[in-house]
């Protein structure tokens, strides 16, 4: 029996380089791939419904504005950065006149976390609390890298920032976050321990939660 042909599919760098050439089907292929992650990102500072708009202003912005992307650059670096950067100007103008930024209400000395969430409720809720004690930034590079599974270089381009700021934000955060996992250490319900990952190869639930690992530069 004859063997099938293996269609491998096309990354989304090649599907940006069609796009550009003007191939809408292989846009539309890029739309559905990242409809469901810009939603996911951008719910953790806006209303779903809100999220929901600004994912439909970051594709239109990255349409109008194909001319600009390089095929050196990751497709899903350079439309996280689009969509930040939407997502800041939003909180810019709907931010109230009085109050002050969030602050930060975790000690930022505790010990590296150990453990991850198991169940999709607990890492859920694990996200919503650091969308509350994480700053902007810290949110953004945390998500990227362990949700979108970015590397540390890229997660530094989508913030503007070098990749030793980057590294140093992500540190941050996990310290932070650890006071969170501490309160959900195994236990308590809904925590499982798990090794530390090495590598990026091991996929990621994408409501997974940081654990300590090494940075990969990437």
């Amino acid at each position: 029996m004859p063997c099938e042909a293996i269609v491998v599919p096309p990354s989304d760098e090649e599907l940006a380089g069609r796009a550009q050439r003007g191939c809408s089907a292989s846009f539309e292929e890029l739309v559905r791939r990242f409809q469901v992650p810009l939603l996911q990102f951008l719910q953790r500072w806006a209303a779903r419904e809100d999220a929901e708009d600004l994912v439909q202003d970051t594709l239109v912005r990255a349409y109008r504005n194909l001319h600009r992307y390089r095929a050196s650059w990751r497709f899903a670096t350079w439309l996280f950065t689009i969509a930040r950067r939407l997502s800041m100007n939003q909180r810019r103008r709907s931010r109230p006149k009085a109050g002050g930024e969030l602050l930060d209400a975790v000690e930022d000395d505790g010990p590296r976390p150990g453990q991850l969430v198991a169940d999709e409720e607990s890492r859920q809720r694990l996200w919503d609390l650091a969308a509350e004690v994480l700053t902007e930034p810290q949110m953004a590079a945390t998500w990227l890298y362990y949700v979108e599974d970015l590397p540390v270089k890229q997660v530094a381009r989508v913030l503007g920032r070098s990749q030793m700021a980057a590294k140093a934000t992500l540190f941050r955060a996990r310290k932070k976050l650890s006071a969170i996992l501490h309160e959900l250490e195994p236990g308590a319900t809904g925590v499982t321990p798990v090794p530390p990952a090495k590598d990026r190869d091991t996929p990621r639930s994408t409501t997974s939660c940081p654990a300590a690992v090494e940075l990969n530069d990437g």
